[in-house]
This record gives C-alpha cells, sequence and structure tokens, in this order.
C-alpha cells in the first residue's frame, strides 16, 4: 500500500511538473507576441510622432511668416513709402506650366551643378528655396520669381557656390545632415541664398527673403527618405517639380540650358 501511494504521489508530481512547464512555454510565448505587438505600436507610435512635428514645424513656419510679413508691411505704412523690389514687366510670360517648368528647371540645374558630392548642402540649400521660391513659383501669383532663360550671373553663382561649399566643409566636422550641425549652418545657408546667390540670379533682391524660415531637418529628411510622401506632405512643391517633368525636353531647349550646361561641361574640363 505504501508503494503504491508513493507511486501515485510521484506520478502526480511529474503531471504537475510536465502541465507548469506546459503553462510556463504558453508564457513565454505569450511574452514573445506581446513583444512583437510592443514593437509594431512603437513603429506607429514614431509615424505619428513625426507627421505630427513635420505638421508643427510647416504651421510653425507660415504663421511665422505671415507675422513677420505683416510686421514689415506696418513698418513700411510707418514710413509712408515702399517700393517693389522686383521688376515683374520682363519676367512674365502667359503660358503659366512653362513658366513654372522654366524656373525650377533652371535652379535644379544650378543646385546639380553646386552640389556635385554635396547632396546635405542640396537639401539645406532647398529647405530655404522651397518656401522663398518654389512655393511662390508654383502658386503663379508672384511672376517676378519666373525665369524663362538661364540667367547671365549663373555661371558666377554655381563659381560661388561651390567656394561656399568649400568653407561649409572647413567649418563644420559633419555634414549639414548632423542636427547638430543643421542648427547652426542652416541661417548660414539661408543667408548666402538669399544675400548673394538669388539677388545674382534674379538681378534684386526681395525682403521677403527675409522673412522666410527654411523648412526643418525632420522635413527635408522627410522629402530626401519618403519620396511616396511628397504629394502628401509637400504639395506644393511636388506639383512643381510634376510640371517640370512633364516639359522638361522643351524648357531644356527654350531656356537655353543645353547650351549652358555645355559650356560647364567644357570649362570644367
Amino acid at each position: 500500500m505504501v508503494s503504491d501511494n508513493l507511486l501515485h504521489a510521484t506520478t502526480t508530481l511529474r503531471s504537475s511538473v510536465t502541465s507548469l512547464k506546459k503553462k510556463l512555454s504558453n508564457i513565454k510565448v505569450s511574452l514573445v507576441l506581446f513583444d512583437a505587438e510592443l514593437d509594431k505600436i512603437d513603429t506607429r507610435l514614431d509615424n505619428v510622432s513625426t507627421q505630427a512635428e513635420v505638421y508643427k514645424s510647416k504651421l510653425e513656419r507660415e504663421l511665422g511668416r505671415e507675422i513677420r510679413r505683416l510686421e514689415k508691411e506696418l513698418a513700411t505704412l510707418r514710413k509712408s513709402s515702399g517700393s517693389t523690389v522686383l521688376s515683374n514687366s520682363s519676367l512674365f510670360v502667359p503660358d503659366s506650366e512653362n513658366n513654372i517648368a522654366s524656373t525650377i528647371g533652371i535652379f535644379d540645374t544650378i543646385l546639380r551643378l553646386i552640389c556635385d558630392n554635396a547632396d546635405d548642402f542640396r537639401l539645406a540649400s532647398e529647405a530655404f528655396l522651397f518656401p522663398a521660391i518654389y512655393e511662390r513659383v508654383a502658386s503663379c501669383e508672384e511672376e517676378a520669381y519666373f525665369l524663362n532663360d538661364v540667367p547671365a550671373a549663373a555661371t558666377t553663382v554655381i563659381a560661388r557656390g561651390r567656394e561656399y561649399v568649400e568653407w561649409i566643409r572647413e567649418e563644420y566636422d559633419t555634414h549639414l545632415t548632423d542636427p547638430d550641425t543643421w542648427k547652426e549652418a542652416i541661417d548660414y545657408v539661408k543667408e548666402w541664398w538669399a544675400n548673394d546667390a538669388l539677388p545674382m540670379i534674379y538681378g534684386a533682391r526681395d525682403e521677403q527673403w527675409d522673412i522666410d524660415v527654411p523648412l526643418s531637418l525632420q522635413e527635408m529628411l522627410l522629402w530626401r527618405d519618403s519620396p511616396g510622401d511628397r504629394p502628401l506632405n509637400f504639395t506644393v512643391v511636388f506639383d512643381a517639380y510634376e510640371i517640370y517633368r512633364k516639359h522638361k525636353d522643351v524648357i531644356y531647349e527654350s531656356t537655353g540650358l543645353r547650351e549652358f550646361e555645355l559650356k560647364q561641361f567644357v570649362n570644367k574640363g
């Protein structure tokens, strides 16, 4: 009897241990699945956070620009004087799509020739040019920003731009896409375009450039790394580029870009 009881107790204990092991195994599997779900939720939260930051930056930039514009208008009214910096008469062409395509094409060429092996400088330049030039061109409300021929100063702008890239490289140890470097350098990049390159390109300086705020690094990284999100997050600039691609072959001839690029190639060689 004693041996039978002992055997029964042993069997019962083994059965309990086996059952506990199965429960423990199920718990471990559940924990792995739970961790996987947490990772998915974290990824979704990161995406939501990124979109929220982009929207916040866009809203702050647009409101800040409007506030500065109104402040300048108020200051002008107080002085009881004002003038239009850029002349519209010589730059207006009736075909709006051709105007957009020509202007974007010229800036795209200038940027490409300046930023050979300097994609970070191009990204920082676009951070300012998107709101300061591209959005205004795409809106067709400020004809003075249209360029229908390669500016006479384009070669000088490219040469000075390359020199500026060299200065940036000497000044900073990292690329401009490093968050800390971006914070320090983005105002310098804006200043170069607003005070040097753009006045040469347009033959005059626009005070609007003083109040234009560059896009944030997070926005520009989204532009660079997520082309599929451009129609949603950068609608105006995306549409401008689409018009440029649509008319690229035509404006390559009509603006003189083909001849200009050929001269650049020959001079570089």
